[in-house]
């Protein structure tokens, strides 16, 4: 071997060595022998040859030093919260005690870190957040055995693999408290559920609902390589009802360190580097698709990525929308091309959530800056919290919740006193989940009554099907009364 490495590496450079050494003769060849046969020669030729050989090689994938970069996820609300301060009421009979404290305290936070304009109050705050906790479970990790096969080997062996999941889900509503209107409602689940064995998530983080808040990446591993903790686990689930509930009500910016595809890729990553994300799209898709589908599946990833990254610094939440769309297309078509990428998977649900929340805005009508209580202070906080992010978005502050912004000045003198109309409907399924969190009756008819818009089932089948989940009496009457109302109702008729 250290022969054929000197003579592979070294004999070009034995033209310049004395003639003796070159030939062989006497004490030189024998010091040269010696070196030869020296660790440290054998190391160096070892290093040099390596080096040369994997130089050609550029094969597609994440690699053992990860490619991190960092994207600012920035949601506009759904909702408002009227006026600047509110109170945080949770709920949480027969389910452990300290899960409803520490959701009350970690909202208050949240809320309150997204926008400087508010502040926490027990009584006569402008909005009532409401929170009732109808579910938590987080069962022991479960152990089983499964057949695998290591790299290189043709038989199959047994592995340890450990589940661990974990479930918790609220029911929540902000409450204008001066008007008694309801502002918002919304059932919010946070899952998880992954497996891990001797080296790490098999998964890569996949988490049902919960958001890639968690799955930091540090010295190039995944958080999901780690089995978490009970503790950590709590406090995932917490936190991932606590952003769904905070998105719903103030602008937020989540910054969020995403895994870029290498190898003949690396050049194109520049342009993500530098933040230059439609030309770094540009070069992607007009790339010549590389002939492996497992390799191109790489570049489908970093697609996805590219449009992800375009979506969030959008400024117009239908754009945002369909650049969501697209990202979840080429993440599923790297899936299906390559489908044991655990990392392809970890995407998924920040892609979803995301793209609930731009729909649900996109269906929201046009609104004048005045058009819902305390639109103005939400006006100045979304400047303030746009302000902090690295790209310029002044339509975005200054109408952060709408899917399109009038100016107030070219509005019609009445329509200040025109509440939002015509949003996203509100479902049989939705009222079940409301009896089912135990809301009191007098909520849940307020709820049905300002709902803008409903699509109840209130045929036979549908009634008994309500029936058969609690709905009854004064609640189907009120829901029965909203759909005779059409689904232009207004919030202000009632």
């Amino acid at each position: 071997m250290r022969i054929l490495l000197y003579s592979h590496y070294f004999a070009p450079f034995s033209r310049g060595l004395p003639n003796k050494l070159v030939r062989g003769e006497g004490r030189h060849r024998r010091n040269f022998v010696r070196i030869a046969k020296s660790p440290l020669f054998c190391l160096m030729c070892a290093a040099l040859a390596g080096a040369l050989i994997s130089v050609p090689a550029q094969a597609q994938g994440f690699g053992t030093t990860k490619k991190k970069i960092v994207l600012h996820r920035k949601l506009p609300p759904t909702a408002h919260i009227s006026g600047s301060s509110f109170e945080v009421q949770v709920n949480s009979h027969g389910i452990q005690e300290d899960i409803g404290v520490d959701l009350k305290s970690m909202l208050e936070t949240e809320l309150m870190k997204d926008d400087v304009r508010l502040r926490a109050e027990d009584k006569n705050a402008d909005t009532l957040i409401s929170c009732t906790v109808t579910q938590y479970a987080q069962p022991k990790p479960t152990t089983s055995t499964q057949q695998t096969y290591a790299l290189g080997s043709t038989k199959p062996q047994n592995e340890t693999v450990t589940r661990y999941t974990g479930l918790l889900t609220v029911a929540y509503s902000a409450k204008d408290r001066r008007s008694g209107r309801t502002l918002d409602s919304y059932n919010v689940t946070a899952k998880y559920d992954d497996e891990f064995n001797a080296n790490g998530s098999t998964k890569g983080g996949v988490t049902g609902t919960i958001t890639n808040t968690f799955n930091r990446l540090k010295h190039g591993k995944s958080e999901a390589d780690t089995p978490p903790t009970d503790a950590e686990l709590r406090n995932k689930l917490l936190h991932d009802v606590v952003s769904q509930i905070a998105s719903r009500l103030v602008n937020t910016d989540e910054s969020i360190e995403v895994l870029l595809a290498r190898g003949k890729l690396d050049d194109a990553n520049k342009q993500a580097d530098a933040g230059l994300w439609s030309r770094n799209l540009e070069t992607l898709e007009t790339m010549t698709p590389f002939p492996n589908k497992a390799d191109d599946a790489y570049r489908l990833y970093n697609i996805g990525v590219a449009y992800e990254a375009l979506a969030y610094a959008s400024e117009d939440p239908k754009a945002a929308k369909k650049d969501l769309e697209n990202a979840a297309i080429n993440y599923g078509k790297a899936i299906d091309d390559k489908p044991d990428e655990k990392y392809f998977l970890t995407p998924q649900t920040r892609i979803e959530t995301a793209i609930a929340h731009y729909k649900t805005l996109s269906e929201q009508p046009t609104q004048t800056a005045s058009a819902s209580t305390g639109s103005s202070p939400s006006t100045s906080s979304s400047s303030t919290t746009t302000t902090k992010s690295t790209r310029s978005s002044t339509t975005h502050s200054t109408h952060a919740g709408t899917a399109t912004a009038a100016p107030s000045s070219s509005s019609p003198a009445g329509s200040a006193a025109k509440p939002a109309a015509k949003g996203p409907a509100l479902t049989n399924d939705q009222v079940i989940a409301l009896v089912k969190a135990n809301l009191d009756e007098e909520n849940i008819i307020d709820t049905i009554r300002n709902a803008p818009n409903v699509d109840f089932d209130l045929s036979v089948n549908g009634e008994i099907n309500l029936a058969n989940h609690g709905v009854k009496g004064k609640i189907l009457t009120a829901m029965k009364q909203r759909a005779r109302q059409g689904s232009t109702h207004k919030a202000s008729a009632q």
